[in-house]
This record gives C-alpha cells, sequence and structure tokens, in this order.
C-alpha cells in the first residue's frame, strides 16, 4: 500500500511518469464502460488502444456476457474473470451439501450447475406472494444472494438497488452475516486474477467507479487504482475520502482520458 494522502487527477504528466509501470489493466464494466446497454463515448478506442500498446486488459464481471454484442468492445472468454464462476468455486471448495437456492440471474445459476449443484429459485423471479402453506426444502445447503455489496447499480436514467440491498434483507431476516462476499472487494478473487493470468500485481492497475469495492479491491491487493467519475461516486464522496483502503491513486473523468494514456504509452 502507498499510504497516499491524496488523489491525483489522472492528467498526461501523471500517465508519463506512471504508464511504463503499468502492464495490465483489470477493468470493471458497468459505468466504465457502458452504462445501461450503451458503451461510453470512448470505451471502445480505448481498450483498441490500450491492447496495441502492449497493456493486457482482464475485464471483472459479475456474469459472463457477449462483450463484443452491442457494446463493441471485442473480448473473448479468457479476458473476463467473473465473481460468478469464483462464487460457485468457492461453493466447491467448502464442500457445501445439497441444493443450492440461487437469488439472482440466470448467469450465476449456470455457473452453479457448471459445479455440479443442483439449484433452484429463478422459478420465483417476479413473484409477489408467496404461497399458503410455504414450504421449506430441507435439503437447501446453501443460499446465494447476489455477489457482492454493491448497494446500487446505476443505469440509464436512475439508480437501482444491488446485490448489496438483497444481502443486507436476508442478513436482517436471518439475524447473522454472510458466510462469505465472494466479489469485489474480496482478496481471494483477485489471487484468482493475478494466478489465472499471471499478472504482476506492483505492475497491474484497476480501474473502476466505486471506492467500496473496485479501488478497495486494487489497494487491498497492492495494485494501483484509478477511479472513473462517471459512475456512482461523487465528486464530494471522493474529496470526503476516510479509509485510506478506498483512495485511488489516481482519478479521470471519464473513459476517454484512457484514450490519453495509451497513446502515451511505449
Amino acid at each position: 500500500m502507498r499510504g497516499l494522502t491524496s488523489s491525483t487527477r489522472f492528467s498526461s504528466t501523471a500517465m508519463e511518469v506512471r504508464v511504463d509501470s503499468i502492464s495490465n489493466l483489470s477493468v470493471c464494466l458497468s459505468t466504465v464502460l457502458w452504462r445501461g446497454d450503451a458503451a461510453i463515448v470512448g470505451a471502445k478506442e480505448a481498450i483498441a488502444l490500450l491492447r496495441a500498446r502492449g497493456k493486457k486488459v482482464i475485464f471483472v464481471v459479475r456474469m459472463l456476457i457477449r462483450l463484443s454484442s452491442g457494446q463493441g468492445i471485442p473480448a473473448v472468454v479468457d479476458d473476463i474473470v467473473t465473481s460468478a464462476s469464483a462464487c460457485a468455486a468457492y461453493l466447491k471448495k467448502t464442500n457445501v451439501q445439497g441444493k443450492v437456492y440461487v437469488v439472482g440471474e440466470a448467469g450465476l445459476a449456470t455457473e452453479v450447475s457448471a459445479q455440479g449443484f443442483e439449484n433452484f429459485g429463478l422459478q420465483d423471479n417476479g413473484k409477489t406472494s408467496l404461497p399458503h402453506p410455504f414450504q421449506v426444502d430441507p435439503s437447501v445447503g446453501a443460499v446465494v444472494i447476489g455477489l457482492d455489496r454493491d448497494p446500487t447499480y446505476p443505469t440509464d436514467g436512475a439508480i437501482l438497488p444491488g446485490g448489496g440491498a438483497c444481502v443486507a434483507a436476508l442478513q436482517t431476516a436471518v439475524g447473522r452475516e454472510p458466510d462469505a462476499i465472494i466479489g469485489k472487494p474480496n482478496q481471494a478473487l483477485l489471487q484468482t486474477i493475478l494466478s489465472t493470468h499471471s499478472l504482476d500485481p506492483s505492475r497491474t492497475c484497476m480501474v473502476g467507479d466505486r471506492l467500496s469495492t473496485d479501488i478497495e479491491f486494487g489497494r487491498r491487493g497492492g495494485l494501483y487504482t484509478l477511479l472513473v467519475m462517471t459512475g456512482c461516486t461523487s465528486y464530494e464522496e471522493k474529496a470526503a475520502i476516510a479509509d485510506e483502503f478506498q483512495r485511488p491513486d489516481f482519478f479521470v473523468e471519464d473513459v476517454n482520458v484512457l484514450n490519453l494514456l495509451a497513446a502515451t504509452s511505449t
């Protein structure tokens, strides 16, 4: 950890000083490269330029998605690390027995199935009432609810409740903390990324928009961190950071600045 007391705007001068130290970028997608179904201006060009300059770009996402469909950002499966697959692997590693109840999307259920677990729960999505009497399945060995504690997910024109809101509801109901939070800032996920792609943390930069997940994820792992201000963090929140693990090394207004980073690389 570098013990910074403030964050540096990622200007061309700062880039010239730091760019040679960065060989790899781990990029959070939502509100950094796109919002809703549309890519943010400059995102496609920034990724292409970074790759052309020899930078390895790894996308950190909740579930496997087609980056090349709609957003215009080409990627192969090997470029993508998902917290959904890490979650399913955790269930396997901890020898969970019985069925898994999934509160989430189809991508999460697919990963759980790939690890050999019988799972259900998607059929309950959209229901607004419970059957009477309510039957509890005694064979359920684990409940998977979301992948992280993100309180919100910004979309076009709205901010929606995130996985963290669902986790908090269940935590309140059962009266205890979750057994594990697999998504960012969990360091087990970072170690998976580093080992799978043979990355040196001292030459890797985490690019994200949320202080408590993306930036803390990188800082705790010894990565450089770049906060992109097109997401959920306001300038007021950035100025008031108290937790050093949530203080980014650099910040930029939007992903277009990464085009300048790539252009000054050698």
